[in-house]
């Protein structure tokens, strides 16, 4: 289990340990991907072209059944 922030937002996603997962397009190294239901659990949506995330859908309020 990961708990994490991302730009202050709190998530908890399920996580894989990897030891490397290699560099970009300029060669930093990755260090950590998340998956894609991830990113729609928690309304989190890549804009690669400014290279930063839209948060705008994070859930503020938690429904529990």
């Amino acid at each position: 289990m990961l708990h994490a922030e991302i730009e202050g937002h709190a998530i908890t996603t399920l996580a894989l340990v990897i030891d490397e997962i290699g560099t970009d397009e300029n060669g930093t190294a990755i260090e950590i991907l998340f998956g894609a239901l991830a990113m729609q659990q928690w309304g989190i949506r890549p804009i690669p072209d400014e290279e930063r995330l839209d948060l705008t859908h994070y859930p503020e309020e938690f429904i529990e059944f």
